[in-house]
C-alpha cells in the first residue's frame, strides 16, 4: 500500500494513523510525500508519522527517484507528492491511499485502485478494526478538525457504515 500525505496526517490527527498499520501491514511514501506529512510543518500529528517511520518502521519511506513526477504533476494539475504517490503505486501495483479528487482521478486513469481515507475507516470497520459508534466518532473528528466533507458524502459514509455494521451482526 502506498499513501499520500493528506491521509497520514488526518488520521494521526484523530489518533488512528496505527489502523494504516492494522489493516495493511506497511505503508510505503515517497520522499516528497514523507517531507510534506512529517517534516514541513511540526506538529503532533507529524510527530506521530515520523515515529511510525524512523521508530516502528511500518511506514517506509521509499528511496527510488521518480523522475516522471514533475511532469505528471504539472500535466494533470496535481501537487509533486501526489504525483509521486501515483507513480510509486503504479511501479509497485499497489493500491494508493489518497483524498484529493484531481490526485485519485489520475490515479485511476493510470491504472492506480485509490482509497480515501473513509474508504480506510470503512474498510476497518468491516475488519472489526472499529465498531459503528466508533466509526462516526471517526468521521466527526474528522471534521472537527477541518476534513472537508459535503453532507451526501457524510451521509453515505454513514450508511455504508450502517450496512457494513449489519453485515458483521
Amino acid at each position: 500500500m502506498v499513501s499520500n500525505s493528506s491521509p497520514l496526517i488526518w488520521l494521526a490527527k484523530i489518533g488512528k494513523l496505527t489502523l494504516l498499520k492494522t489493516i495493511f501491514g506497511q505503508v510505503i511514501v515517497p520522499k516528497k510525500v514523507y517531507e510534506e506529512a512529517a517534516l514541513e510543518s511540526p506538529s503532533a500529528d507529524s510527530v506521530l508519522i515520523r515515529r511510525a517511520v524512523d521508530e516502528e518502521g511500518w511506514i517506509r519511506v521509499s528511496d527510488e527517484e521518480i523522475k516522471e513526477a514533475g511532469v505528471l504533476a504539472e500535466r494533470a494539475g496535481i501537487h509533486l507528492g501526489e504525483a509521486e504517490a501515483i507513480l510509486l503505486a503504479q511501479e509497485l501495483e499497489a493500491e494508493l491511499i489518497i483524498d484529493e479528487r484531481e490526485g485519485s482521478a489520475t490515479a485511476q486513469i493510470l491504472d492506480v485502485r485509490p482509497l480515501g481515507t473513509i474508504a480506510v475507516l470503512l474498510l476497518a470497520l468491516s475488519r472489526a478494526q472499529l465498531t459503528l459508534d466508533e466509526f462516526k466518532e471517526c468521521l466527526n473528528s474528522l471534521v472537527a478538525v477541518g476534513f472537508w466533507l459535503s453532507i451526501n458524502v457524510y451521509n453515505e459514509a454513514l450508511r455504508e457504515a450502517e450496512s457494513i455494521a449489519k453485515r458483521r451482526e
